[in-house]
């Protein structure tokens, strides 16, 4: 629930920055879901799944739950990035 609260924001501020800047601005919000949805999905899968089951194992739920939500920050750290790297770089129409 956390990490389509964090994508539904994503998007609105891609949405809102390509606007700002006369860029197509659904095009550049759906480019931050992608920044944001493909590193949570690789990193829920590669490095948080079997973190998770260790931490279950030895019953350190507080642990476990800190991993799962992990995703979510990387997720979003990644699409900061492509926020600054290519979007404010990107050339405006006007």
């Amino acid at each position: 629930m956390i990490g389509g609260i964090v994508a539904i924001l994503i998007a609105i501020w891609f949405y809102r920055s390509a606007e700002g800047r006369g860029l197509p601005a659904v095009q550049w919000a759906f480019a931050g879901l992608v920044a944001y949805y493909v590193p949570n999905f690789i990193w829920s899968l590669v490095v948080a799944k079997p973190l998770m089951a260790e931490f279950h194992a030895r019953s350190a739920v507080m642990m476990a739950g800190l991993i799962g939500h992990s995703s979510v920050v990387v997720g979003a750290v990644v699409a900061i990035a492509v926020r600054h790297y290519f979007l404010l770089r990107a050339p405006t129409n006007g």
